[in-house]
């Protein structure tokens, strides 16, 4: 599982780069790139599929992966707090990095021009995932 959420955006961005191939685009895998947060969805469904599976073969459900164990909220909220310094680390790593190989701080790629359907969808998708991680946190 470790690198599965990586194979289902390489083959979600591949799945969406045919498309534009077959429309004769000659950078069909730069023309992909704005739809990120359309084929988000085909990552988060491969993921999910990948996890149902995973837990069928090992005796359980996929819901008892989400639990909540009051004997264990102190020790799980020390633990998100003392990670979040590591998580900085590496965010600022990643950025610093592309700096002093690139010579720039720009931000990075995330969305380009996108027919008002899809951006609308790509919103909502993202809201969502932004409430759920609000929600996480309750």
């Amino acid at each position: 599982m470790l690198f599965a959420r990586a194979a289902c955006a390489v083959g979600a961005q591949a799945l969406v780069a045919a498309v534009f191939a077959l429309r004769s685009s000659p950078t069909p895998w730069h023309d992909a790139e704005p739809w990120l947060p359309v084929y988000g969805t085909l990552i988060d469904a491969g993921c999910l599929a990948l996890l149902w599976r995973l837990t069928r073969r090992e005796g359980f459900r996929l819901f008892d992966l989400v639990g909540f164990e009051r004997t264990r909220l102190v020790r799980d909220l020390l633990l998100g707090v003392a990670l979040i310094p590591a998580c900085l680390v590496f965010i600022l790593g990643g950025v610093y990095a592309g700096w002093l190989v690139y010579g720039s701080l720009t931000p990075p790629y995330l969305s380009g021009p996108l027919p008002l359907p899809a951006a609308l969808y790509g919103g909502a998708d993202m809201a969502v995932h932004l409430g759920a991680d609000r929600a996480d946190d309750l």
